[in-house]
């Protein structure tokens, strides 16, 4: 006689540095309309326990699929933000415009550190400026600007411009896509005579956006600044369009047109991704866990007394420096990263009331990620925590 039990399917992860269990609890996930029809006639179990999704599927004693799904199954869900704050400790951009969403996915071969990562990685390119927040992998770790740059490796021998991580993989700009309708208005920046529209969706060949799903020229009866754009013929997913000489990655879905979100998660079920990724061998699950891993955003830190006060700050661990001079005003001189966990901050006050004094003051408050404000040096712009110290 077979028995018929529920084994992990696989499970998703939501990470974040800045919390001292590494544990992000700031978002609701859920299924798209599709993948709930999928995950009933399937006979799978999909649902999020704190930080992560689970997902289940019948087996039998050995841990084979009672019924394998189809290698053409793809499993959509949504990320909907439920933390006002999540921006303000989150090293991403806290202002873009509308129908930005990030995607993920298990075709992203991103495993390191013992994770199986389904952000894209974030390889240094010599040709890009690099800007204080940006990250780049470097030997194989990950470092963030400090100090805007051009072809400077990211290393710990140039420690002026980059700030050591550590061997995880983030989430960044790279994984942002637009989303668009499958029927909207293309607006030009200047009027045009006519269109040119290619787009690509993703090829199992080459794991890259290479298979040619549209291709299409409209010719206008007088310059226009916008058209109607069509991709119904497009399945729900991701692609990478080009209008006349304007290219990005697109993601297409129209239940989003209710219900922006932040991010879409996409699982295939696919033999020809990266090992281990698959969620099956044979008949025999896999059940991997995949993970999302959130930066947390570093600051310039400005501690500000009474200006008949002067002091120095220092902080611990090693790595982040303040000036030596006492002043009212004292200001990080390089960002540092926000944290649930307190760093060990000090202060020596050296003038008091106009007076010169020799006092210690231990356990100083780190900034809290409820305000930010931003702080310009040179070419460079960071955001900025203020800390206002009653002495």
């Amino acid at each position: 006689m077979i028995s018929i039990n529920y084994s992990y399917f696989f499970r998703i992860e939501l990470l974040h540095k800045y919390f001292a269990n590494n544990l992000c609890n700031d978002f609701i996930i859920t299924p798209s309309a599709e993948t709930q029809a999928a995950i009933k006639g399937n006979k799978m179990l999909a649902k999020q326990y704190g930080n992560a999704l689970y997902t289940a599927l019948q087996t039998d004693d050995d841990n084979r699929a009672f019924m394998v799904p189809s290698d053409k199954l793809q499993l959509t869900f949504f990320m909907q933000l439920n933390s006002g704050l999540f921006y303000n400790y989150t090293n991403l951009p806290s202002v873009f415009k509308p129908g930005k969403l990030y995607y993920f996915s298990n075709r992203n071969n991103n495993a390191v550190n013992g994770k199986k990562f389904i952000s894209q990685s974030v390889l240094y390119d010599n040709n890009k400026d690099y800007v204080p927040g940006d990250i780049a992998i470097g030997g194989g770790t990950i470092y963030q600007c400090i100090k805007g740059c051009k072809n400077v490796t990211p290393s710990g021998a140039n420690n002026a411009n980059w700030m050591k991580i550590d061997k995880n993989q983030y989430v960044s700009e790279q994984d942002a896509v637009q989303w668009i309708p499958s029927v909207s208005t293309y607006t030009f920046e200047t009027l045009q005579p006519d269109a040119t529209i290619d787009a690509w969706a993703f090829n199992l060949a080459d794991n890259a956006f290479s298979n040619h799903v549209i291709s299409e020229s409209i010719s206008f009866k007088d310059p226009v600044k916008q058209f109607k754009l069509d991709l119904s013929t497009l399945a729900p997913g991701k692609y990478k369009l080009k209008i006349n000489s304007n290219e990005q990655f697109i993601y297409i879905n129209d239940e989003l047109s209710a219900k922006p979100v932040f991010g879409v998660i996409e699982i295939f079920n696919d033999s020809s991704i990266a090992a281990p990724y698959q969620l099956l061998n044979g008949n025999i699950l896999n059940s991997p866990v995949y993970s999302i891993n959130f930066l947390n955003r570093s600051t310039i830190w400005k501690y500000i007394l009474k200006n008949t006060s002067k002091g120095k700050i220092t902080i611990t661990p090693a790595g982040f420096n303040f000036p030596a001079t006492a002043s009212d005003v004292i200001i990080s001189q390089s960002p540092i990263p926000l944290n649930e966990t307190p760093l060990n901050v000090s202060l020596a006050l050296t003038v008091v009331d106009n007076d010169n004094v020799n006092i210690t003051v231990p356990d100083v408050a780190c900034p809290s990620p409820s305000r930010l404000t931003s702080f310009t040096n040179g070419p460079d712009k960071y955001a900025c925590s203020e800390i206002f110290l009653n002495h």
